[in-house]
């Protein structure tokens, strides 16, 4: 057997590490291991999307100082600790592309900002706060001579919309209270390229950033057996297809409906696969592949519900079963927000826009 000469940790081959990392580590683990030499650090970038890909969602819990991560399939948990300034004058109310968004809850000036903060990485974005009243944002980049992100945001309650770019400080605004019956934005999401928008009306449209703000409605058939008003809707998507989910207000039930570009119409999913819903309350929903999660074995085909603060986290499966998951020992008691699912292989990558589709 060859033997191989090193002087240091930091000589470890990649195959090695690629060995521990796939096993071991968790996700701040993983950043750990980047920041400790030259040659780790070149190693986490390398392989970093792969790591990330193999992580299972994480439930996010908010105390006072600290952020709460907590995996309900190895029931073990992560704290990671906020800045001062964010913890004593900041609320969070959502996150993007793996960015947690804080506004100053004590002094709303006209300078008052929008604080975008990465829980990992550290890294931080600031936006001036948009003029209008909102309650969601969507965070997406440009690939622009000189690299910028958008910042999308709407009131799930008002006719309108604001958009504003790093570049610039000034919102755009986009209001349509101007037609016979003014529609309000549910919901919206960056799904190759373009900003799809659900509409109040259950529509579907494409919100346009290029060479004005507008928003082009697209004629989607809803299909047969679709009730768009029993409840409430969000959007979702796996990278590859763009659904819709439809939950009841009186129970434990959830539709999901994919959107068929070729026939143009919403077909109701009566199958997941491989793969599993995450869904939040009130933000944080996706699908993921949980055959990448390498020795878990955990049930596909089916939705993992976060419920509110007062700890309703339900399995529900297709057939009309549901049952609480183990919440283990070491789940928070309590959150100051409504806790929702954090996607580790999504928060490492802010959702491009192609401009010459908007």
């Amino acid at each position: 057997m060859k033997k191989i000469k090193m002087e240091g940790w930091s000589d470890l081959p990649h195959e090695l590490l690629y060995e521990i990392t796939k096993k071991s580590l968790s996700v701040i683990d993983y950043l750990i291991l980047g920041s400790v030499c030259r040659g780790w650090k070149s190693f986490a970038e390398e392989y970093k999307k792969e790591f990330m890909a193999s992580q299972t969602p994480l439930a996010l819990f908010f105390s006072s100082k600290a952020i709460s991560f907590y995996s309900i399939f190895d029931q073990r948990l992560y704290k990671v600790l906020l800045p001062s300034p964010i913890s004593n004058q900041n609320r969070c109310f959502g996150f993007t592309c793996g960015y947690l968004v804080f506004l100053d809850k004590k002094n709303r000036r006209e300078d008052s900002q929008l604080w975008m903060l990465h829980p990992f990485t550290r890294h931080e974005l600031r936006f001036h706060e948009p003029p209008k009243p909102y309650n969601r944002v969507i965070l997406a980049s440009v690939a622009t001579p000189v690299p910028e992100f958008v910042l999308i945001a709407f009131c799930q309650f008002l006719p309108c919309f604001q958009v504003c770019r790093s570049t610039q400080t000034n919102w755009t605004q986009f209001d349509f209270n101007n037609i016979p019956f003014p529609w309000r934005i549910r919901d919206a999401i960056v799904f190759k390229g373009k900003i799809y928008v659900l509409t109040s009306e259950a529509e579907i449209g494409v919100l346009h950033l290029s060479p004005h703000l507008h928003v082009t409605l697209l004629n989607v058939g809803h299909g047969p057996h679709m009730d768009m008003n029993r409840g409430v809707q969000c959007l979702v998507s796996d990278g590859q297809h763009l659904m819709m989910v439809v939950s009841s207000l009186a129970s434990i039930q959830h539709t999901v409906y994919e959107l068929n570009f070729v026939r143009m119409e919403w077909m109701m999913m009566v199958n997941f696969a491989d793969q599993a819903l995450f869904l939040g309350r009130s933000m944080g929903s996706g699908f993921c592949n949980i055959t990448r999660w390498e020795g878990r074995q955990q049930p596909s085909n089916c939705i993992y519900e976060l419920g509110s603060r007062n700890r309703r986290y339900i399995v529900s499966f297709l057939d009309g079963r549901h049952h609480m998951f183990s919440q283990g020992n070491h789940m928070p008691n309590d959150s100051l927000f409504d806790p929702f699912w954090y996607f580790p292989h999504l928060s490492y990558n802010v959702d491009s826009l192609c401009l010459s589709d908007n």
